[in-house]
Order: structure tokens, then C-alpha cells, then sequence
């Protein structure tokens, strides 16, 4: 399989910043809820017995689809346990929690009747091996059921950063023709990729990044984080992101959002 070169990703440190944003995820993710909600509608209502909800985070989706499908038994797989603690708060019944990579599934899993993964792969180091390793956890004419961020992602927040110095700030995402080709090459079959843009207001730059700190978002690969801080920064930020405004004055901050079905 001629996938290209995979990223270098920092799993501790991702996992750590999950871990600081697990207990106020929740108040900060309506963005990512509304993408899942999107997603969990493209799924079908068959009867799926074994599901995995691949970095279920704290189990939002996870108990929406346990709701939905109150039959199945559900799989809850993320890379931090603090994560996974705030899914067993909810007590969940024919739910397993286990801490896993996406990248190295748990040789113990089975196979499974529905993937559901929301706003996850982009943290792969290897989207290509990832999807082969998804499509053989999945039983004959299983689904997989996925969004994921394209490039064009936090554009804004990017271009003002770009005004302060030339260090990553932000992380780089797959366009849509790679994810595609990753898809085809797996071998997936009845492809269904759909796209869209969502573009969030906030009132000032403080308010952006403390939104991505919120859900642990704030994990740039292959940066080390400097003493650059406090209100010169803020300020020349702000300069930065004058050309991006709206009529009202708000910041704007774009996500391009993939969203992706696929059957074995």
C-alpha cells in the first residue's frame, strides 16, 4: 500500500493536554457536538451489536448511540484515562472502557458492526495504516463512521500567528483528496465523503485560544512552546487578526470538516 510519510506526533504530550481539558471538556465542545450530531446522523438505524466509538472522549456519543441502539455493546476507546474516567461517571450500561492509540488498536478487540469516530483521526500519525487497521477490526459489510479536519483548519489563527513569528502554531491537516485516496486504497467500499464549513465568532483572541485549551485542542506537533506571552503577544495577535474580523466585529475562526462513510 503506497501510503505517503506518516507525521510525527508527540502521543504523551497530546494526551496530556487531553488530560488538563477532561473535566471542562464538555463546556467547551459545542462545536465538536454539532459535528458529531451531524455525523451520528449520517448512521443508519440497522441493528449494529458491536460498536467501538473510537476517542470517545467523555462519552458524549457514546451514550447517544447506547440510546440509540440499546441492544449493542459498546466499545469506548481513547488515548487518556482521565478521559475515560468522565465516562464511567455516567455509569453506562453494556459499555467498555479501555485506553488505547488509534494507531495501535488493542490486539484483545474484536470485530466490530459500526466504527463511530468524531473529530479523532487527525491525530493520527499514519491516516493510511490507521483506516487498513479500522477496515480489519470491522466485521463483513461493517461501517465505518467518521469526521475528521481539512486542511483550511483555524486559517485565521494560523494567518495571525504568522504576524508574531514563523513558528507552528497551529497543526497542519490532510486535504480532501489524500483522505480519499487513503480510503481507496484501503479498499473500502460504498464511499460516501462529504464536506463542509463551519465558521465560529469570538469576541477576542483570548477567547480563541482558550476555546482550543478547552478541549484540548491546543497541542501543536513538532513545537516547543516558548516565553512569548501575556499582553505584547495578545496584542500583536490581535493586530494579526484585524483582516479577519466580521461585521460585527467578532473574530472568525474556520473549520473544514470531512465527513466520511465507508463499508468493508
Amino acid at each position: 500500500m503506497n501510503c505517503k510519510v506518516a507525521l510525527s506526533i508527540d502521543k504523551i504530550a497530546v494526551k496530556k493536554s487531553f488530560s488538563k481539558a477532561a473535566r471542562h471538556y464538555d463546556q467547551f465542545a459545542q462545536l465538536q457536538r454539532d459535528i458529531g450530531v451531524q455525523l451520528l446522523n449520517t448512521v443508519n438505524k440497522q441493528d449494529y451489536k458491536r460498536i467501538l466509538d473510537l476517542g470517545c472522549g467523555t462519552g458524549y456519543f457514546s451514550e447517544k448511540i447506547l440510546h440509540r441502539y440499546p441492544q449493542s455493546h459498546i466499545n469506548c476507546l481513547d488515548l487518556c484515562d482521565a478521559m475515560l474516567a468522565q465516562v464511567a461517571k455516567k455509569r453506562l450500561v453494556n459499555v467498555t472502557c479501555q485506553q488505547g492509540d488509534i494507531d495501535n488498536l488493542p490486539i484483545d478487540y474484536d470485530r466490530f458492526d459500526l466504527i463511530f469516530s468524531n473529530l479523532v483521526l487527525q491525530w493520527s500519525e499514519d491516516l493510511c495504516a490507521c483506516l487498513k487497521q479500522l477496515k480489519g477490526r470491522l466485521s463483513e459489510g461493517g461501517k465505518l463512521h467518521f469526521s475528521t479536519l481539512l486542511t483550511g483548519t483555524l486559517n485565521e489563527l494560523t494567518q495571525a500567528w504568522r504576524t508574531v513569528d514563523q513558528s507552528p502554531h497551529t497543526n497542519s491537516f490532510l486535504d480532501i483528496d489524500t483522505i480519499s485516496e487513503y480510503l481507496q486504497q484501503c479498499g473500502f467500499s460504498q464511499l460516501s465523503i462529504k464536506t463542509e464549513t463551519r465558521i465560529v465568532h469570538y469576541d477576542n483572541v483570548i477567547a480563541v485560544m482558550r476555546a482550543l485549551k478547552g478541549v484540548g485542542a491546543n497541542h501543536v506537533h513538532g513545537h516547543q512552546k516558548g516565553k512569548l506571552n501575556g499582553r505584547k503577544l495578545i496584542k500583536q495577535l490581535e493586530k494579526g487578526y484585524q483582516p479577519f474580523l466580521n461585521g460585527s466585529g467578532q473574530l472568525n475562526l474556520t473549520y473544514q470538516v470531512c465527513y466520511v462513510e465507508a463499508q468493508k
